[in-house]
């Protein structure tokens, strides 16, 4: 009578109880996700962005110069 239907409920459950894992581990850890990588870097990372669009400034201005 019942067959092989409840084996759908339960892939549902697992996956939900999949999702809601991997959510607190993202969020006690303040990681997130495998993909997103971690956010311990953000100040120094910011430094670095800026020294590097400091230095092509100084480089376009440099080839404007030389034309």
């Amino acid at each position: 009578m019942w067959g092989f239907w409840w084996i759908f409920p339960l892939i549902g459950f697992t996956i939900c109880l999949v999702f809601v894992i991997a959510m607190v581990r993202a969020m006690s850890s303040g990681r997130g996700f495998m993909c997103m990588g971690g956010h311990d870097r953000g100040p120094d990372e910011t430094a670095e962005l800026r020294r590097e669009v400091r230095e092509l400034r100084e480089e376009i201005s440099r080839l404007k110069g030389a034309r």
